[in-house]
């Protein structure tokens, strides 16, 4: 149908942060996770939610990805947690900093007592390692190959110009696993804003054309928001359109539903938050629009315009509009092959 990379399908992934709480507070942490921290999604509404999970659309959640703050920080909630959804079909993946695989005995002994985890995403970079050094990196991939267990390594650099990130994606590349490296860029948002002077980057008045691929998949968090993803728009208060609903106050099926005709998120998910811009442009309200852009990131489009709330108002506005929205779900067809967003329309979707 187009020569697009296909990723997996909207909906197919349903992310539970679990908790606040973690073993460090890295100075470029995005939700500003650390020891200090006390919330913590209660255990019955996560198995609830797990459970709904299972039910949405017969099937159609297929992976759950555990998240924090450390989600090993409570080893017993998470074997619970974890078990629990590959009882019921899921494929399981939990992020980590490995701050438990202090020698290759104990990420052994604690990847043992959660058999229901299939992947792991194991965080380490220049942040990471003023506390948790490479080693313990080291030995959770050991441990994750002699228990069959699959992995990547998720590396946060402003550039890749940085001496720490290069010995990094070096000492990665020595172990055999360049090709498992994931990275992304730190924003200047959460506690990395502190030291925003700091940061390196090019910047430019031209926003990142990238669409977005991390809003396939909702992320709910322990208060019960449900992010459309786990990006630097989780920081915001919950009022804006990437903030799907409550799962506290409605069906966590509801929402998702909901998510299916969310124009403002599936703009997003096709060109990028670039085309939000061309929109406000093209119809006159380029004066709202930010001077300068990070290049290369679009969730620092997407956060920039989220965070004013004249552009999000005039946004609503702009996407109210029937012809703007039908041309939202073909293009969902055309580029992603995905129909639900033109059925719930009425709209012919037949070749």
């Amino acid at each position: 149908m187009n020569d697009r990379k296909l990723t997996l399908p909207f909906l197919s992934n349903l992310g539970l942060m679990l908790t606040y709480r973690c073993t460090t507070a890295c100075p470029h942490c995005l939700v500003e996770a650390g020891p200090h921290r006390t919330e913590q999604m209660p255990l019955d509404r996560c198995l609830a939610w797990i459970e709904e999970a299972r039910a949405y659309r017969d099937g159609h959640i297929q992976g759950i990805a555990l998240t924090g703050g450390e989600p090993f920080y409570d080893l017993a909630m998470l074997s619970e947690v974890s078990s629990r959804a590959r009882e019921l079909g899921f494929v399981v993946t939990a992020v980590t900093n490995a701050f438990w695989a202090s020698t290759l005995q104990s990420a052994r002994d604690t990847l043992r007592q959660v058999p229901g985890i299939r992947i792991l995403s194991i965080s380490t970079d220049v942040y990471h390692q003023r506390s948790i050094p490479f080693r313990n990196v080291r030995h959770a991939i050991e441990a994750a190959k002699e228990l069959d267990r699959l992995y990547n390594i998720a590396v946060c650099t402003d550039t890749k110009d940085d001496p720490g990130y290069q010995r990094i994606a070096a000492q990665i590349a020595e172990i055999g696993d360049a090709e498992r490296m994931r990275v992304a860029m730190t924003l200047p948002i959460g506690r990395a804003k502190q030291n925003a002077s700091s940061l390196t980057y090019e910047i430019s008045s031209t926003p990142a054309a990238e669409a977005c691929s991390m809003a396939n998949w909702p992320v709910v968090f322990p208060n019960g928001d449900v992010q459309a993803c786990i990006g630097p728009l989780l920081t915001l208060p919950p009022d804006h359109p990437m903030c799907l609903g409550n799962a506290n106050r409605m069906k966590l099926t509801e929402i998702l539903d909901r998510a299916e005709t969310n124009p403002l998120l599936h703009i997003i998910r096709v060109w990028g938050p670039r085309r939000l811009v061309a929109l406000l442009e093209e119809h006159g309200a380029g004066e709202m629009l930010p001077k300068e852009y990070i290049c290369g990131s679009p969730c620092d489009v997407c956060y920039k315009l989220m965070s004013d709330e004249r552009i999000v108002r005039r946004l609503g506005e702009i996407l109210d509009e029937e012809e703007i929205r039908q041309e939202v779900a073909y293009a969902r067809i055309y580029f992603l092959n995905e129909l639900a967003m033109a059925e719930a329309y009425g709209l012919h979707t037949e070749a």
